[in-house]
């Protein structure tokens, strides 16, 4: 519990620490709400709807497939810049940051099921506008944190690193979509 408060409250310590348990338990929990909880509760919502098992397998294996992309992503760009960070600390560590993935994959999985609840609603939309401004606000400062604590990047260099991967996340966020994960894995 220490170090799952640990990574809510100071990240930079988290990676600092390598929280491996932790960024492994994020990274699960966020592809289990996005291939299973979402399946199940359209299940629910929608009596006509059966979930494909083989669907839910197959999205399981291209969410690891596609966190594991972004960790060797993240760790070739950060050495093109002069980290010297070890790759699998990359992969051991990223996970840290999807605390808000669990938040907003959970609020797509519910509001997506049970659309009709929040449908034509102006206090939903807007609460739901500020929740997703505010989590990706979160995740853009984790990533910061990430790339300057286990990077070891500063400066230039994290700003060169940063901006580029942008542009690589912005790609596997579309190619996440493409191969039906709803709220991407990355």
């Amino acid at each position: 519990m220490k170090n799952f408060l640990e990574a809510l409250n100071r990240p930079a310590d988290a990676y600092r620490r390598q929280s491996r348990a932790v960024a492994w338990l994020f990274v699960a929990a966020t592809i289990i709400i996005v291939t299973v909880l979402d399946p199940i509760l359209h299940q629910f919502s929608n009596p006509g709807y059966h979930a494909d098992l083989f669907h839910i397998f197959r999205t399981a294996l291209w969410g690891i497939a596609g966190y594991l992309l972004i960790s060797c992503i993240l760790w070739l760009i950060c050495k093109c810049f002069g980290s010297k960070t070890a790759l699998s600390v990359y992969i051991n560590t990223w996970g840290i940051s999807f605390f808000p993935n669990i938040i907003c994959s959970f609020i797509v999985a519910v509001t997506e099921a049970y659309f009709y609840v929040f449908w034509n609603s102006l206090l939903w939309s807007m609460v739901f506008s500020i929740v997703f401004v505010g989590i990706l606000i979160w995740k853009i400062i984790l990533y910061i944190i990430f790339l300057k604590e286990t990077a070891a990047l500063q400066g230039g260099k994290l700003a060169g690193a940063f901006l580029v991967n942008a542009v690589m996340i912005a790609f596997l966020t579309a190619f996440n979509g493409y191969i039906g994960l709803k709220t991407p894995i990355i």
